[in-house]
């Protein structure tokens, strides 16, 4: 096999676990000759990976691997790699990206690898598997970090969602019980909350009350929809025809946000634009049949950072919509128009409290 230079890569930086999966076999898969076939196993959660990867040869005999996914892999890891694989089984390690040392020490530890540029090397030997490749010699997503203290990431979203969506005190182990994000990152999201005086707690004790309207600024200020992995698709059909298309694919995971979520409870123009997350973005795509684009597109689908996007969706004409307070927190700084309307969303919010959010100590009682 010719190696390929896939130096620069034409889609956004996975981010969770399933999405590095899909980009390392989606590379594997290239490399296979025609008849083998690719099956996964099943995750522990939408974000993910499979438990196990299977390979079948044109006359039926499999190759089974551990899956290992790990988005960043130092030369070290190899080792500890190899030493979690059961006796006799296979290894298949999914990275975002592999540098050539670590590339070595997984070659030296009998691994097999792919990550998301499509550096590849499969191999087992019944059925006779033996899959190389060449993607990119460089991290093309490599780049500054994050200041500390920002409302980012799955936990944030898990927290901030959980105290927005619901009204009363609780304590921090309850308020982990709500979320369902680990115990550490609670602690340090309610400190960060605490820091920038968004919510009030007692020491040692509940959080007492929640300044959600600027909780949500907050949060939309430092995790923008745009700042999730996203692509821009042309629907040849237009706006009306991702609508039809959205309700005859109940079996998709996705979630209507934006400007075309809000209009449900503020009054605004048609959409002309749609935001879209998706758990598979290109799978949604397929099925609508949209045509990415590098511009001019009319629908935007985001790969969500956090599974809370789904939280509390709500089913119009049967499509999904986002829960008003993560459309509104995607409009705030939002580009043109969004931003208003993300502010008309947050007045009706503000007028209309009891309609939508959900009181702890009937919870609690019921």
């Amino acid at each position: 096999m010719v190696p390929s230079d896939r130096s620069k890569t034409s889609f956004p930086k996975p981010e969770r676990d399933i999405d590095l999966y899909r980009r390392a076999t989606a590379a594997l898969r290239a490399a296979l000759p025609p008849g083998w076939n690719i099956e996964s196993g099943k995750s522990r959660s939408l974000a993910d990976a499979p438990e196990r990867l299977s390979i079948s040869s044109p006359n039926g005999e499999m190759a089974s691997f551990a899956v290992i996914a790990a988005r960043g892999v130092l030369a070290g890891d190899a080792a500890k790699f190899a030493e979690s694989i059961a006796g006799s089984d296979r290894g298949f390690v999914c990275a975002r990206y592999l540098s050539e040392p670590v590339r070595k020490q997984l070659d030296g530890k009998g691994l097999s690898y792919a990550d998301a540029t499509g550096n590849t090397s499969v191999f087992a030997d019944r059925p006779a598997i033996w899959v190389r490749d060449r993607g990119a010699d460089a991290d093309p997503w490599r780049g500054p970090g994050r200041p500390a203290a920002q409302l980012t990431g799955d936990p944030a979203a898990r927290v901030v969602r959980a105290l927005a969506d619901h009204v009363g005190e609780l304590t921090v182990p309850e308020l982990i019980r709500l979320c369902g994000a680990s115990t550490g990152a609670t602690y340090r999201v309610v400190e960060t909350l605490a820091e920038r005086d968004l919510i009030e707690r007692l020491p040692r004790g509940p959080i007492t009350s929640v300044r959600w309207q600027d909780m949500l600024r907050a949060w939309s200020s430092d995790s923008r929809f745009r700042d999730c992995p996203t692509t821009s698709y042309f629907a040849p059909g237009g706006v009306a025809s991702v609508f039809q298309g959205l309700a005859k694919h109940p079996g998709l995971l996705y979630a209507v946000t934006g400007s075309a979520a809000a209009s449900h409870w503020t009054e605004s123009a048609p959409s002309t634009q749609l935001q879209i997350y998706a758990d598979n973005a290109e799978a949604l795509a397929e099925a609508l049949g949209l045509r990415a684009t590098d511009e001019g597109g009319d629908v935007t689908i985001a790969t969500p950072r956090s599974a809370a996007v789904f939280d509390r969706t709500i089913f119009r004409d049967d499509i999904r919509f986002a829960f008003p307070t993560q459309a509104c927190a995607d409009l705030l700084t939002g580009r043109g128009r969004q931003s208003e309307q993300g502010s008309h969303l947050l007045a009706w919010l503000e007028n209309n409290e009891a309609e939508w959010r959900v009181s702890l100590r009937k919870k609690k009682s019921s």
